[in-house]
């Protein structure tokens, strides 16, 4: 027994048919791009998404904060600080210290001291040692920027 092959023999394919297989192709190709492009897409708006999320965290932490101040600022507490401080406020049983910053004692300074109140300052220096400006302050500053012009 002998076995025989036959070949089957194709119909030459017609232009109808190459063309089909064009169309359907094409529209193969286009929708690989158009996936292609929704891919993308999806995922550029994953990356939009998560950075929104950690912005609107930030932006309730800020929240979170400017409401614990308002009502830090909106209580009696608050009140009562900002009318002490501004105010100079105090309540019946409390004593006020202010502080009184001085400028380092000169000898001129501690002579007008001295003389408001009514102490010696202890110092006795010479007529001729204390040195008193005779000519006003815009002259010295006039001599200072024009040294050519004449001062008196």
């Amino acid at each position: 027994m002998s076995v025989v092959i036959k070949t089957r023999k194709s119909k030459p394919k017609t232009w109808s048919t190459t063309v089909m297989w064009l169309v359907f192709g094409l529209a193969a190709i286009f929708f690989l791009v158009i996936y292609g492009q929704q891919l993308l897409l999806q995922n550029d708006l994953e990356q939009r998404i998560a950075v929104q999320r950690s912005e609107n965290a930030a932006l309730e932490d800020v929240n979170t904060r400017l409401k614990s101040s308002l009502l830090y600022f909106q209580s009696d507490k608050y009140i009562e600080q900002r009318a002490r401080e501004d105010l100079n406020l105090r309540r019946p049983d409390e004593e006020v210290l202010i502080p009184i910053i001085q400028a380092p004692a000169s000898p001129d300074t501690a002579e007008n001291v001295a003389a408001v109140t009514g102490e010696s300052t202890g110092t006795t220096e010479p007529d001729s040692m204390r040195t008193e400006q005779t000519a006003p302050n815009w002259l010295a500053w006039l001599s200072l920027f024009a040294p050519s012009s004449n001062t008196p």
